[in-house]
């Protein structure tokens, strides 16, 4: 008993040492001039019938009608569509918060302006306003874009990334404004998300490269969404996590510091 009980103290007392160690374990906060802005590549084609095929950063591609009725997408979000004039569309997109985006085709139809407005259920709001350029001609917002430049404001609460523990050597990762929780261990098995704001089917499964690297992938009804790249600085102050999504060339770096 005596033997039992020496074991499992000294079980506690890593698995303290490890959680007290770790350079992810922590609160870090998003910090926007730091992040490297993405290039991104835009593509929209004219199905008829007012239906059009959006292909966004993700490489995802929606088939929708432009009459503002809501689909299902096959990542779970809920998307509507609508135009609102020659030059104006409005895509409503909800998921774990929501999302207005106008599009805005300058009158000589070579620029593309997307703002996106995302609202989160605790009232903070973000604002994205990127500008595109066509890649080949085209007349009104049909064809193919290349971003040009990006801006990013943000009002209420900053974006936090909650690490922390999980199991025995794992961690769970959560971001309260979005109602996001994953936890998983790096034992390449797959984990399902558990927070509020998470769509039924998203997953994650990774493994840890070495102490200040981890390696994840993001999954959609068993499907490869992204893969991402967690790696915290030597000195422990900064979180870089870099995103790829599977169908897109696109990259996308977003730079943490620790609170």
């Amino acid at each position: 008993m005596r033997r039992y009980a020496l074991l499992l103290a000294s079980i506690l007392t890593s698995t303290s040492m490890l959680a007290a160690t770790d350079p992810f374990i922590g609160t870090w906060i998003y910090n926007a001039q730091k992040s490297p802005k993405p290039t991104i590549t835009y593509g929209i084609k004219n199905l008829g019938g007012d239906r059009y095929a959006l292909t966004g950063s993700t490489g995802q591609t929606t088939e929708i009608k432009a009459d503002g009725v809501s689909i299902k997408t096959p990542s779970g979000d809920t998307v509507s569509f609508r135009k609102l004039d020659d030059h104006n569309w409005e895509m409503i997109r909800i998921d774990d918060r929501k999302m207005v985006r106008t599009y805005t085709v300058s009158p000589d139809d070579k620029t593309l302006t997307l703002h996106d407005v995302f609202t989160s259920d605790n009232g903070g709001q973000d604002e994205t306003i990127t500008t595109y350029t066509r890649v080949i001609p085209g007349e009104s917002i049909f064809g193919e874009w290349k971003s040009v430049s990006m801006v990013e404001k943000t009002s209420g609460e900053e974006l936090k990334l909650i690490i922390e523990a999980f199991g025995t050597d794992g961690l769970s990762f959560s971001v309260p404004a979005n109602k996001h929780l994953t936890e998983m261990n790096f034992d390449g098995k797959v984990y399902f998300d558990k927070g509020a704001g998470d769509v039924e089917g998203q997953a994650s499964s990774g493994k840890r490269v070495n102490a200040h690297l981890l390696q994840i992938e993001s999954l959609v009804n068993g499907k490869s969404e992204d893969t991402e790249e967690f790696k915290v600085s030597d000195d422990g102050k900064t979180l870089t996590i870099v995103s790829k999504p599977a169908k897109s060339s696109s990259v996308f770096t977003s730079v943490w510091d620790r609170q």
